[in-house]
């Protein structure tokens, strides 16, 4: 700008009056473009105004050859940028009737945005439509609003203030050694036994991983354990605690202690992974973290398939929706799923057993300290 004005002051002493002026008509029109490019940079631009936008990105030919004046307005604007024609004779009714033409001269731009606006809908169409479970699921949910029966109600949550009310209780991460690795059988089956489970018990097992913002996963966690401990009449509550308030049934700020139990195991190694089995080439693996994880590194050959894909509004999509979620996916080949601990992948896991895939749950820590076990760290980042 200082350039062009040292310029302009150059041209004002050898040229003259008239020259001054066309200067100033084109100092004008640069100015008035660059104002409205400006405006056009908010969220809340225009059809017209986006045409104009684009209009002023690469610059108008005719530019100095029209009657271009400030403060035009926006279909005055389309006049001369879009359809080439002088201002001469433009009344304020033309003005108008050109207003209303212009919204339907942009049909791209009206496209995109009918396009995003149906996109917007959909998601909360999809947010709000009832989850509808199979006589199969029912095996592996408890409904929210039937009946417990004799079922003890557990509830897995860490720092939870709202409970419903006779549940026993057993933070998930009193699962873990560290947050990372799964306590020995016999530490697992005294934390049930204490609480007042037996292995003959039907258990619904209910909560969430407060700290980090809700979901099922510590709840299929859990049922995951208890599964590969023998127990077969467990479910996962198809909810949450609020769910629950919300169908008018009790909750309480304190769970209830039961008389301990011996907890009697019968361990089933079919839901689980290890090394050798990941390392065959035998099974589909599907890395269940999230895409910029699965990006930084992975087990060579998965399939990214996030946590978040199976879950809505906390709780796990209905079988329709997962069939799409597991399109890539064989049936008819086992599935091995995991996260860093598996806790995660717990989720992606019991949606694939509800589903009919022989699943089995993972650790990506276990396949690392196998890798450094082995000296072939450099193998996790391949695709080989």
């Amino acid at each position: 700008m200082t350039t062009f004005r040292s310029c302009l002051g150059s041209c004002l002493v050898g040229v003259g009056i008239i020259v001054l002026l066309a200067l100033l008509m084109l100092v004008n029109s640069a100015s008035a473009g660059e104002a409205y490019c400006d405006a056009c940079k908010g969220d809340s631009t225009s059809s017209a105004d986006y045409q104009l936008s684009k209009l002023d990105n690469i610059g108008n030919p005719n530019a100095g050859k029209e009657e271009v004046m400030p403060g035009l307005s926006t279909a005055q604007k389309n006049r001369v940028g879009i359809w080439k024609q002088p201002l001469a004779g433009f009344s304020k009714a033309d003005d108008a009737n050109e207003s209303s033409t212009v919204q339907e001269a942009a049909p791209v731009n009206n496209t995109a945005e009918s396009t995003a606006k149906k996109t917007e809908k959909r998601k909360v169409a999809e947010e709000n439509i009832p989850i509808v479970r199979s006589a199969k699921a029912l095996n592996m949910f408890a409904p929210i609003n039937d009946s417990t029966g004799s079922a003890i109600l557990l509830d897995i949550s860490e720092e939870a203030t709202e409970h419903i009310a006779g549940s026993v209780a057993i933070p998930y991460t009193n699962f873990l050694i560290n947050g990372t690795y799964l306590r020995m059988e016999e530490e697992m089956t005294k934390l049930l036994g204490d609480v007042g489970i037996s292995r003959e018990d039907p258990v619904i097992i209910y909560g969430e991983c407060m700290p980090c913002g809700g979901g099922p996963s510590p709840a299929t966690f859990v049922y995951w354990i208890m599964r590969s401990l023998g127990q077969e009449n467990v479910r996962v509550l198809d909810g949450t605690v609020k769910d629950w308030a919300a169908a008018g049934k009790p909750t309480a700020a304190e769970t209830t202690i039961l008389p301990a139990k011996v907890y009697t195991p019968n361990v089933n190694a079919d839901f689980s992974a290890d090394y050798s089995l990941v390392k065959s080439g035998t099974v589909q693996i599907v890395d269940a973290r999230s895409m910029e994880d699965f990006g930084a590194g992975s087990i060579p050959g998965a399939i990214p398939i996030p946590n978040e894909n199976v879950v809505i509004n906390n709780r796990i999509r209905d079988e329709t929706k997962l069939d799409r979620v597991f399109a890539i996916l064989d049936k008819n080949q086992p599935v091995v799923v995991y996260t860093n601990t598996g806790v995660k992948a717990s989720a992606v896991w019991f949606a694939l057993i509800l589903q009919g895939y022989d699943a089995k749950l993972y650790s990506y820590v276990n396949y690392w300290e196998n890798q450094m076990a082995s000296g072939k760290t450099d193998a996790i980042n391949s695709t080989a």
